[in-house]
């Protein structure tokens, strides 16, 4: 759902972590979501298409001879310059040892690292300028919005 309206120019995307329809969140959908949001990014970002991206040439000698594209500089010159986002939900393992080490799917490892973000950030206090700040906006909005 965040594809289209981030294509369209929005930079502002709602429901991160919501589930049934927002009635309720979840810090594992956060994670994913988190994901998403990367991956719509990285499309916002746009994509060459010229002579170099295309790559016809490259194609065509590593399928007339080695058939490794990940031996090819080419190849490396564009996975190391972001043109492929690699999520670090997903499982890119083959089946056989995905299966053989307790087949962990996506849910869990959204858990565990919504889990190990909780046990492990650390909050920057604000400064006391920033305290004030915020303590003025609050008691702006109290008197606007608060009767008496």
């Amino acid at each position: 759902n965040a594809v289209v309206p981030a294509l369209a120019g929005a930079d502002e995307l709602s429901g991160i972590g919501e589930m049934e329809a927002g009635v309720m969140g979840s810090l594992a959908q956060m994670v994913c979501d988190d994901e998403i949001a990367a991956s719509v990014h990285r499309l916002r970002r746009g994509f060459a298409v010229d002579e170099d991206s295309l790559a016809v040439e490259v194609i065509a000698s590593v399928m007339d001879g080695s058939r490794n594209f990940l031996a090819e500089p080419h190849t490396v010159r564009y996975l190391r310059g972001g043109e492929v986002l690699l999520t670090r939900l997903a499982d890119r393992r083959e089946w056989d040892e995905w299966a053989r080490t307790g087949r962990e799917g996506m849910a869990e490892r959204a858990q565990a690292k919504a889990e190990r973000i909780l046990a492990q950030h650390e909050v920057v206090p604000l400064s006391e300028d920033q305290e004030q700040a915020l303590d003025a906006v609050m008691d702006e909005a109290e008197a606007e919005l608060l009767p008496g």
